[in-house]
Formats: structure tokens, sequence, C-alpha cells
């Protein structure tokens, strides 16, 4: 259950290519166009995913509230199925 994979919606910015959520987990997934990797983050509310995906500045709410304010990880394709 650890590794389950978790579903990615295309999502069409200036900084992120795909995002993805587990409620479960409280798990977001992030695919950033500069490099193309996955960063995990642990323990986001479902809040957050909520107002990532509303908000009108999308790069500036990631930068603002996500980055630096939970655990990170990147991951590796090849790890994610």
């Amino acid at each position: 259950m650890e590794n389950k994979k978790i579903k990615h919606i295309s999502f069409y910015s200036g900084l992120i290519e795909t995002l993805g959520y587990d409620p479960q987990r409280a798990i977001l997934e992030i695919r950033l166009l500069s490099d193309g990797k996955i960063r995990r983050y642990e323990n986001v509310p479902e809040s957050a995913w909520y107002h990532l995906r509303q908000d009108k500045h999308p790069d500036t709410y990631f930068r603002r509230y996500i980055c630096g304010r939970y655990t990170e990880t990147t991951i590796e394709e090849e790890t994610m199925g």
C-alpha cells in the first residue's frame, strides 16, 4: 500500500505539469516542467490540494504554501508503479 501509485491530472501552468493527491495518505505529488521529476509532499491537508488546483496563481500558491512547508522527496518514475 505504501508504494501505491497516485493518479496524476494534467495541469498546465508555467511551473507545474501534473498533480496527484492521495487523501488517505495525505500525499501530494507534483511533476515540475523544469526537470520532469516528481516531488512528493507528505502530510498535506486536503484543503491545500483544493486550493492549489483552484488558485488563480497556482505557481505562487505552490511556492508559498507547499515548498518548504511539507517533507519533500523526489521520486523516480521507475519506483512509482
